[in-house]
């Protein structure tokens, strides 16, 4: 089941900080009788907690980044993110040794107007631990079991001026710390904890942020709240470890996720056809799906035939009879127009290729078929002899597994070159949804090619009228979203339902969900979703494991941004909202601390803790509700 709810932790600290154990076990051994004198025998024995430390994160230990890598998109009220597979990741070693829930990873944002020159911009150099240690601003380090002086480092330099502007308070860096585990509707765990780790900073509008993880191991002074520059001047660079970095671009409003959808293109109302042509035949035949295409014929003349994919604008109604013998069976020809149709054709002939490049595949099904003919010669040989005495040989006439997976696949169109799907790009133009109905026929061709391997006698394509993995017809619908949606935002979810859902607020109706058949990028802006069913209302939004956190900026002017609060019971937005504190308005740095303190008097909370600080900082999901016209 898919989670539908987010449960907020505080923090999932490891059993075991990083660091080096020791063991001692001993045994007094003595008798009552004083015959054997006491004894006390002990061993120990030490381990290491080795957990990150200088290394950069692996592709693998990172869940999520939010705003995605090189993404574009209006990210002026984002608070950024980055989310760890191991839940315990951020509390594996601390800010302060005398803070266990003190994180020691902080997420530092820089922006590429603090700075007058790409010169003066922070260079990810790569040291030795050897290197770092008595170097800008950097405290001594005690090396753990396993580490070397030779071990590369990743660093940046910061000027104390600026990065005294940036960073959080000891506090806030406890705030900006907590756990997320997905749930579904009984308050079931369904997906791992993963730890999130936010940024108090705004990205820079109207232009490029890089956010850099950084360790802050031990950095912060015991006996305060903030961090230790060991008496830097201003303009001394303070170095600090960088385990991951990534970049974006913030630029306005209409490149949002809802504003993305809601504008995309919906020409011809939203479906897989051609714009109108000024002849009234064609559009009768474009307003189908056609498309007209070059044709090379067998003799070697060229003329142009009508083509249609496998999506269709509306319910189809062509008939033919199958199996064929081959895919000019299936080439029609129409006096009105004196042009072929070449559709069924192609699909019968594809689905044929593609089964004979699978060799495996093709082989699996030969055997079976000559198997199976064999078996039913040998059947009806034996009703000719039933007086004769015979051997009972039970032959097993099941479809291959791996060919029935493959007739499966073909029938959720998988592996089908894109330009079979839509054959103009004028189709799906750059930021557009189409919608569409799956062609039955179309998808029957196709299994029938793949089921013509060894097909050439009569008695073949008698034997082959019966294909048991074939499809059963049903109406199947789908769409196609082309848009900087797909790329920018992997956490997409779609729902799709067989009524017209009106109310935008309501949730669409269980009953009427359809199942999701197939959920594929085919390129990175390219989304196709099949559905079991015939769509009537799509639902597009972010499912709630990919949440991201903010303000609210009114009139893209982020000095003035506020917070709508949350009920800390039920997470429903509340009609009171509260001004963002600044710790420096003028480079959009968050206050965290005042935040958090404002959150919980204002809500009558008596602890306030990271979990409800990201409760509180949750921004709403975003959806989009499409209504489809493929009927």
């Amino acid at each position: 089941m898919p989670p539908s709810q987010v449960e907020f932790i505080q923090y999932h600290q490891p059993a075991l900080e990083s660091g080096v154990y020791r063991i001692r076990v001993e045994q007094d051994v003595s008798t009552t009788s004083g015959k054997i004198p006491k004894t006390t025998y002990s061993r120990e024995a030490a381990f290491a907690v080795v957990g990150e430390r200088f290394t950069p994160l692996a592709a693998q230990d990172v869940a999520a980044v939010f705003p995605a890598e090189g993404s574009l998109g209006d990210h002026l009220n984002v608070l950024p993110h980055i989310s760890f597979t191991r839940s315990t990741l951020p509390w594996e070693r601390t800010a302060d040794t005398h803070s266990r829930d003190a994180p020691w990873l902080v997420l530092l944002l820089l922006r590429d107007s603090d700075f007058a020159s790409a010169d003066e911009v922070p260079k990810l150099q790569t040291l030795t631990l050897g290197q770092l240690q008595g170097t800008p601003r950097f405290p001594k380090l005690e090396l753990e079991p396993g580490q070397q002086d030779t071990d590369s480092v990743q660093v940046i330099d910061v000027k104390k001026r600026l990065l005294a502007s940036l960073l959080p308070s000891k506090q806030g860096v406890k705030l900006l710390a907590h756990v997320r585990q997905p749930k579904d509707d009984q308050g079931h765990s369904v997906g791992p904890e993963v730890a999130t780790l936010l940024c108090n900073r705004l990205p820079q509008n109207g232009g490029r942020s890089t956010a850099y993880l950084v360790s802050v191991e031990d950095r912060y002074a015991r006996d305060g709240d903030g961090f230790d520059f060991q008496g830097a001047g201003d303009d001394e660079p303070i170095r600090l470890v960088c385990l991951k970095r990534w970049s974006f671009s913030c630029v306005g409003e209409q490149q949002s996720f809802t504003a993305l959808l809601k504008h995309l293109d919906r020409t011809g109302g939203g479906t897989l056809r051609l714009p109108d042509s000024p002849s009234a035949d064609a559009n009768a035949l474009l307003a189908t799906g056609q498309v007209p295409l070059p044709h090379l014929m067998r003799e070697g003349d060229r003329t142009v035939s009508w083509y249609h994919g496998p999506f269709r604008p509306g319910a189809p109604t062509d008939a033919l009879t199958l199996p064929v013998h081959g895919a000019d069976a299936l080439v029609r020809y129409s006096r009105e127009t004196g042009m072929f149709d070449t559709a069924y054709a192609a699909a019968w002939e594809l689905g044929r290729m593609l089964t004979l490049r699978n060799t495996s595949v093709s082989l699996a099904l030969f055997n079976w078929k000559r198997s199976r003919s064999q078996h039913q010669i040998q059947q009806a040989q034996a009703a000719q002899a039933r007086h004769l005495p015979r051997l009972a040989k039970r032959v097993s006439t099941d479809m291959p597994g791996a060919v029935q997976t493959w007739f499966d696949g073909l029938a959720r169109l998988e592996g089908i070159p894109f330009d079979y799907l839509v054959p103009d790009e004028r189709m799906l133009p750059v930021e557009s949804i189409r919608f569409f109905r799956v062609d039955p026929l179309w998808v029957q061709c196709l299994q029938d090619g793949a089921f013509s391997i060894g097909r050439v006698t009569d008695a073949h394509l008698e034997q082959d009228a019966d294909n048991p993995a074939a499809t059963p017809e049903k109406p199947l619908s789908g769409l196609l979203l082309r848009s900087a949606v797909v790329s920018g935002w992997q956490g997409l979810r779609v729902d799709a339902f067989s009524s017209v859902v009106d109310d935008i607020g309501a949730d669409g109706p269980a009953d009427k969900a359809l199942t999701m058949l197939r959920m594929e990028r085919l390129s990175p802006n390219v989304l196709l979703c099949l559905f079991d069913g015939v769509a009537e209302t799509v639902d597009i939004h972010l499912k709630p494991e990919t949440l991201h956190f903010g303000v609210d900026v009114p009139d893209q002017t982020p000095a003035d941004s506020y917070k709508h609060l949350r009920s800390l019971s039920t997470g429903e937005e509340l009609t009171d909202t509260l001004r963002v504190p600044w710790q420096a308005a003028e480079l959009g740095v968050l206050d965290i601390q005042t935040l958090a303190r404002a959150f919980q008097q204002k809500l009558g909370a008596s602890t306030f803790t990271s979990a409800q600080f990201a409760l509180e900082m949750m921004e709403g999901v975003q959806r989009v509700r499409f209504t489809c016209q493929t009927r």
